[in-house]
Formats: structure tokens, C-alpha cells, sequence
């Protein structure tokens, strides 16, 4: 009969602190007892070589941003801008060397509004002066990005509305941006210019306020509503006539001189955490490689 560890060995095995003794009834040479504890060791060892080469690895992934990757550029944007700023980003980021760049769109009132405030970013980019003007005590000289065109969009499915005059209609759903958006203050402009025409009349703009349901925050609200079929017709900006919307709404376009194009100033603020990056981006969408994608997507020179 081949001998066991005895209780006593065992109990002062584990007394002893040996992690390697034996279980209860589980017979082990004394020399296998050895080699148990060198293994354990050896394997201890090999898990820590393996964990330090695991943090080795990721302290090479986490290396750039360790060693302070340079911050993106943070732009608040006019949110008829999106889909241009959004196909410029790629060609910006390569030109720069890497630079990331990272938007805020939304309605230029409420990104001036968000400037006072104190929010952090490294360029504004606002559809009309007004809004600039605002912010102009936080913000270096600005420069003129682009213009933009006006046009009243109209939901396909609907059968009320085949010219400008037909917005006074009764009946009619208007849904305009609210006026301290660039695009609401425009349309309201327009709105008064048309009715200094005979052909529409004096109660024109009287007509189409009492026909308006609701006012939006930025210009794309306006769009997606139309397109949705929440209103029977919007004022929005040519650009923003995207091909995901361009088969549910029909196009409306102003006599000339009667409605004001808008205008899309550009500048860096003062206190901008990146200010290198703001300037690069801000050279880059005004040179004649930026202002392609601009073009591409019906913004004017």
C-alpha cells in the first residue's frame, strides 16, 4: 500500500502558509510536492510577465493621447451648414496633419446665446451678422464664409399651396422658425417685402402669421416638418433641400430682390482652447479647397 501525506503533515503545510499542500486524501510524493510549488510559482511568474507585457501594449495604443494628442476644434455651426462642414471634416483633418474637428449645430441664436455663457469653443459660425454682432466682444475679426438663397418648401402631397400667394390661404399650415433664428428674421423680411406688392396685398403677412403652427429653433426643424407632413409649407434655405428630402417636398422659389440673401460670417473666439486648430480650420473652409464642398452643396460665394 502506497503511503499518504499524514494529517499533520498536511495541517502543518498549511500552517505554514503553503498554498501547495495537499487536499485531504489526496496522496502526493514528497518530491511532487516540490515541483507543485515550483510550478505555481512559475506560473505566478508567467501571469505577471504576461500582465506587464498586456499593460506595455496598451501604454503603446494610449501613448498619443498620453502625450497630449492635440485637441479637436470645436465649431459651433449654423445648423444649414451640417451637411457641407460635415463632407469638408475628412479633407480638413488630413490637410492639418491630423487635427480632428468637432461640431455644434443648432439655431445661431441659441449657439450666440451658449457663447455668453461661457461654453467653450474654438469658432463660430453664425447665418447672419446679427448673431455675430452678439458675440462680438468674445470673437476676433470675422470674415464672410458664404451666402445662402431663400425658397419656401411646400409638402408634395399637398394641394393647397402652388404659389407664394396661396401661403395667406386659409387653412393653410405654415411652419416658420422662430425670429431670432437668421432663417426665421430672413423670412419675415421676405414675408414683408412681398406684401408691398399689389399681387399679394396688404393683409399678406397678416394671412400667413395666422396660418403659421408652429415656430422651430433652427432651420432643419422647419425642413423635417414639411418633409413629415406636420405643415403644409416652410421657409427654409436652398441648401437645405437635401436629397433625403428632395422627393417629399416641392420647391418655391422668390421673384428677385425679395427676399435677402443670407449672409454666413466666420471667427475665431478670443479664448479658443485650441487656437491653432481654430485658425487652421477657419483658413481651410475659406480657401478654394474648403469652399468646394460649400459650392457642392448650393452655398454662394
Amino acid at each position: 500500500m502506497i503511503p499518504s501525506t499524514s494529517p499533520p503533515d498536511e495541517m502543518r503545510l498549511r500552517r505554514a502558509g503553503r498554498k501547495d499542500a495537499p487536499r485531504a486524501g489526496v496522496s502526493l510524493p514528497p518530491r511532487a510536492t516540490g515541483r507543485v510549488a515550483r510550478t505555481v510559482v512559475a506560473g505566478r511568474a508567467m501571469r505577471r510577465i504576461t500582465m506587464l507585457q498586456i499593460a506595455a501594449v496598451a501604454g503603446l495604443v494610449a501613448s498619443p493621447l498620453a502625450a497630449g494628442a492635440a485637441d479637436p476644434v470645436i465649431v459651433y455651426a449654423a445648423a444649414s451648414l451640417k451637411e457641407a462642414f460635415e463632407a469638408a471634416a475628412p479633407a480638413f483633418t488630413k490637410a492639418s496633419g491630423g487635427t480632428m474637428v468637432r461640431f455644434d449645430f443648432g439655431g445661431s441664436d441659441a449657439l450666440a446665446a451658449q457663447l455668453l455663457q461661457g461654453a467653450p469653443a474654438d469658432v463660430f459660425v453664425a447665418a447672419n451678422a446679427a448673431q455675430m454682432q452678439r458675440v462680438s466682444a468674445l470673437t476676433n475679426e470675422p470674415k464672410t464664409l458664404a451666402h445662402n438663397s431663400l425658397v419656401v418648401v411646400v409638402r408634395s402631397s399637398a394641394r393647397n399651396v402652388a404659389s407664394l400667394a396661396d401661403l395667406a390661404k386659409g387653412g393653410v399650415k405654415i411652419v416658420l422658425a422662430a425670429p431670432t433664428v437668421p432663417v426665421g428674421a430672413y423670412a419675415r423680411t421676405a414675408l414683408v417685402t412681398l406684401a408691398k406688392d399689389p399681387a399679394f396685398g396688404a393683409n399678406y403677412v397678416a394671412g400667413v402669421n395666422a396660418n403659421v403652427v408652429s415656430e422651430e429653433t433652427d432651420v432643419k426643424a422647419v425642413a423635417t416638418k414639411v418633409a413629415l407632413g406636420e405643415a403644409d409649407a416652410g421657409i427654409v434655405y436652398a441648401t437645405d433641400v437635401t436629397p433625403q428630402i428632395a422627393s417629399k417636398v416641392r420647391v418655391l422659389r422668390f421673384p428677385p430682390a425679395t427676399a435677402p440673401q443670407a449672409t454666413y460670417p466666420i471667427a475665431v473666439l478670443k479664448a479658443a482652447p485650441n487656437a491653432s486648430g481654430a485658425k487652421a480650420f477657419v483658413d481651410f473652409i475659406t480657401s478654394p479647397a474648403g469652399l468646394a464642398f460649400l459650392k457642392a452643396r448650393g452655398f454662394e460665394e
